[in-house]
């Protein structure tokens, strides 16, 4: 053990006395490996921050949003699923009404009116008016006045509270951009719309909450077709399902890119190590075969260079993203002339774990030609 210690301390010493009398081998390497990964950091780190702008861009559009709506079966009312039974199956936000007819405002404009199921009420109940008194939700271009107002239902003017919701609610989008009255499940209103033969229509909305691929929004379109074809009823689905698609494959497209990009520096980092720590032993081997001939394992050789490239390249890789994540504000604004988005440890990993694959696996090809050079028989190295 003691000499396998002294053996070890002695390949650092002359490792670090080759640093020194040799400064360009580990300067070359270290800068060499610093501005690759730097760069490829800035080419990677602007394909993660291009595709966070157009998941953003779709979103805002409702990108993450299914909208379902289906009469109801002739002779019977459907039953929309629960928001937990929702949740569970598609990891999904969701809220649902039912229409119940059309009321006219004071200008003589239709709102359609929607009532709601109990089993969702604490989705609806906090927004409306606290009197319990039907609710009418100011579209976004309407100038009604919050507080108490009338509308006309049936030829019969009634009373009703004015509200506005906030943009990104998700009763709010499910109502849709104009006027809408909304009543309690026991109002005449919805008493009469049950009384009919055809109830009237479900209305579903869901906000998928993993939108990373296409995937979450396409199980959720798929059980609301699924589901309106059980029921029997008739209706038609709504969501961005073939624009996620299209950004999956753009984003499978940019991926080969990038592995073919990191590929292209591996295969720089590659040559360089390999060609240096050739060099290197070469330049040493009369010394590192007369150690071999002392005992000491071929395998400490080869594990001395491997030791010395993972250190310089471990540094710079460090050093590079150290730099990236400092500095990445200026690299943003130069690509997107905008300082709205930063990335974050979390967000990048996936490109930095790529990165580091490919220089260790730079690291452990160099040793290849070391390999061959430790096993190479005594008595040629020394005659």
């Amino acid at each position: 053990m003691k000499s396998l210690i002294l053996t070890v301390l002695y390949l650092a010493k002359d490792t670090v006395h080759r640093w020194l009398t040799r400064l360009s081998s580990p300067v070359a390497r270290v800068l060499v490996v610093f501005f690759l990964t730097l760069c490829a950091l800035c080419f990677l780190g602007t394909y993660v921050i291009s595709a966070k702008v157009m998941r953003d861009r779709i979103h805002t559009q409702g990108g993450d949003l299914v909208y379902m709506t289906m009469s109801d079966p002739q002779g019977r009312r459907g039953q929309l699923p629960t928001p937990a039974e929702l949740d569970e199956l598609l990891g999904a936000d969701s809220v649902a009404l039912r229409s119940v007819g059309y009321a006219k405002n004071a200008e003589g404009k239709p709102i359609n009116a929607y009532t709601y199921d109990f089993a969702r009420m604490g989705q609806v109940r906090p927004w409306l008016a606290p009197s319990g008194m039907p609710t009418l939700f100011a579209g976004t271009r309407s100038t009604l006045p919050s507080g108490p107002s009338h509308i006309d239902v049936n030829g019969e003017s009634i009373s009703v509270y004015v509200r506005r919701l906030p943009a990104e609610l998700l009763l709010r989008k499910i109502l849709g951009k104009g006027d809408a009255l909304i009543v309690q499940p026991d109002s005449p209103l919805a008493l009469a719309a049950q009384s009919r033969t055809t109830f009237g229509s479900q209305l579903l909305m869901m906000r998928v909450r993993d939108t990373s691929t296409s995937d979450g929004v396409e199980r959720a379109v798929e059980y609301c077709e699924t589901y309106m074809r059980l029921e029997g009823g008739q209706g038609y689905v709504n969501s961005a399902l073939a624009l996620l698609r299209e950004m999956d494959t753009i984003l499978s497209n940019q991926t080969q890119c990038r592995v073919a990009f990191c590929a292209g520096i591996a295969g720089i980092v590659g040559i360089l190590l390999t060609a240096l720590a050739g060099m290197e032993y070469r330049q040493n081997e009369y010394i590192y075969t007369l150690m071999k001939s002392f005992g000491i394992h071929p395998l400490l050789l080869v594990g001395t260079f491997i030791m010395e490239n993972l250190v310089l390249v471990g540094a710079s890789f460090v050093g590079a993203v150290w730099v990236f994540m400092h500095f990445q504000q200026i690299i943003i604004r130069q690509f997107f002339k905008t300082a709205k988005y930063t990335l974050g440890l979390e967000e990048i990993m996936p490109e930095l774990q790529l990165i580091a694959i490919s220089l260790l696996g730079c690291v452990l090809v160099s040793a290849v030609p070391i390999i061959f050079a430790a096993n190479r028989d005594i008595g040629r190295v020394l005659k």
